[in-house]
């Protein structure tokens, strides 16, 4: 890949990242209130009894796992997250738009924005593909891992707070950086800087 070429595709891709955080950011509020008249609507029509009944459950096993993990008193049953700690008990209820569905449908999104016009091979993309899922899921896990201990060290009411907000901007960051880190990859990989 040519200097020029590596450099208008990192921009590219970096530029993408930006404009889409930024417009998150700035409509934040409104797509918490959209995602409850979201939530509402799915379970209306019945589909959040699918994820409730089979992802929701594997989130919050992976997720008190990762609590128990940080010495944290966790357990769950079906999609409902239990701390006992330092006196408090804590119940975390993981609803279908609790388990991160919204970062990977955005990780996907641009990762075929970004990889569609790539001189990368298939086999490449797919690897890139992959490795931002799991990070996606990763990070997903992490954020309610976090909650949980916000919820047992400062307060229930901060984590909402947490949950509704920052939860938000640690997918954004991590989208950030996997982009920022895969186009660095991506250009060193195909030959890096071309000085003719």
């Amino acid at each position: 890949m040519s200097f020029r070429n590596r450099e208008r595709w990192e921009n590219r891709s970096i530029a993408i990242m930006i404009i889409s955080a930024s417009l998150i950011l700035v409509t934040l509020p409104f797509y918490i209130t959209f995602n409850e008249l979201l939530t509402s609507i799915v379970k209306s029509i019945g589909l959040w009894y699918l994820i409730d009944t089979y992802i929701s459950p594997i989130v919050a096993a992976m997720s008190s796992s990762l609590l128990r993990f940080m010495n944290i008193k966790a357990t769950f049953s079906g999609s409902t997250i239990y701390i006992v700690e330092h006196g408090n008990n804590i119940a975390l209820y993981i609803a279908w738009n609790c388990i991160g569905w919204q970062s990977l449908i955005i990780f996907l999104t641009i990762s075929y924005i970004a990889l569609k016009e790539s001189d990368m091979s298939r086999l490449e993309k797919i690897v890139t593909i992959i490795l931002g899922i799991e990070g996606t899921v990763l990070i997903n896990l992490f954020r309610i891992a976090l909650v949980g201990l916000v919820a047992v060290y400062v307060g229930e009411i901060q984590a909402i707070i947490f949950h509704d907000y920052f939860g938000t901007l640690m997918s954004f960051i991590w989208l950030l950086g996997f982009w920022y880190i895969f186009s660095w990859r991506a250009g060193e990989h195909h030959g890096g800087v071309d000085e003719s």
